[in-house]
This record gives structure tokens, C-alpha cells and sequence, in this order.
């Protein structure tokens, strides 16, 4: 039997990290985390090129013209490292079982969903469909998150 770095032998590809295997009970946590990941860089993505909308700001033309400007690639490249930052201050510490990213996970998690709640109602509002389609589908994907983090099944693993 060939020895693949970063795996255990006879361990299951994509639950082992070198040590011991993720616990069943982490697996759908650590998938949503993904899928959360992955629909808020949507988001945000598609919310930097469709524009603010027809929500005045403090200054009439203020703010960054759009991705296709420099300084606006710049923004949006800090904005999705800067939340892929946070999302693997979540991830690695809940893949390695411990207790306090999933603390982070819950608070940052909440106050998404609490933000999201607002930017949802701004962007029906507003009338922006697709914004408003991707956040919706943000709110579901980590209201679910705090679901699945609360069972007894997910703490008793964690250290």
C-alpha cells in the first residue's frame, strides 16, 4: 500500500488531515461552512458588479465605481480574502474539533444572518432580484449552519 502525504493509511480520503478522521457528526458543519463560503463570495461578487442600486448613499456619486476600476478590484479582492480569512478562522479549528471555532462560527454565523436580514430587505426594496435571490439563499445556508451546530451530536465532539 502506497503512503499519499496528509493521509492516514486505510483512512478515508478527505476526512483524515494527517490525524485523526473528522467525526460524522462535524462532516455536515464543515460542508456548510463550504456552501456558506461559497454563496457569500457569489454574493458579494454579484452585488459589487450589479452596483449599490437605487439606495441613496451620504454623498450623491460618492463611493468606488465598480469592480472594473482598480481601485474597485482592489476592494473586492480585500473583501473576498478578508471573508475567506474568517471563514477558515471557522473551518480549521472545527475540522480539528476545537470548541472554540465553533464559538466564532456561531457568533460570526448570527450576525450574518442578522445582516443579511437587513441587506434582504434592502434589496427587495429595491427591486434587485439576483442580489436578493443569493441573500436569501445565505440566510437559509447559515440559519441551517446554526441548526446543525447546536446538536448535542456536534458539541459532545468538540474540545
Amino acid at each position: 500500500m502506497t503512503h499519499h502525504p496528509g493521509r492516514v493509511p486505510g483512512g478515508t480520503p478527505g476526512g483524515d488531515r494527517g490525524g485523526a478522521p473528522v467525526p460524522a457528526a462535524l462532516r455536515p458543519l464543515l460542508r456548510l461552512t463550504l456552501v456558506s463560503l461559497a454563496v457569500t463570495v457569489l454574493t458579494g461578487v454579484v452585488e459589487a458588479w450589479t452596483g449599490p442600486g437605487p439606495v441613496p448613499g451620504p454623498l450623491p456619486g460618492a463611493g468606488i465605481a465598480g469592480p472594473t476600476t482598480p481601485l474597485g478590484l482592489a476592494v473586492l479582492a480585500y473583501g473576498l480574502l478578508l471573508t475567506a480569512a474568517l471563514y477558515a478562522l471557522v473551518y480549521l479549528p472545527l475540522r480539528e474539533r476545537r470548541q472554540w471555532g465553533w464559538v466564532l462560527g456561531i457568533v460570526l454565523c448570527a450576525l450574518a444572518v442578522l445582516g443579511d436580514a437587513v441587506d434582504l430587505l434592502v434589496h427587495l426594496l429595491s427591486g434587485r432580484l439576483l442580489p436578493g435571490l443569493l441573500t436569501l439563499a445565505l440566510v437559509g445556508v447559515n440559519t441551517v449552519w446554526l441548526v446543525v451546530a447546536g446538536r448535542p451530536a456536534v458539541r459532545a465532539v468538540l474540545r
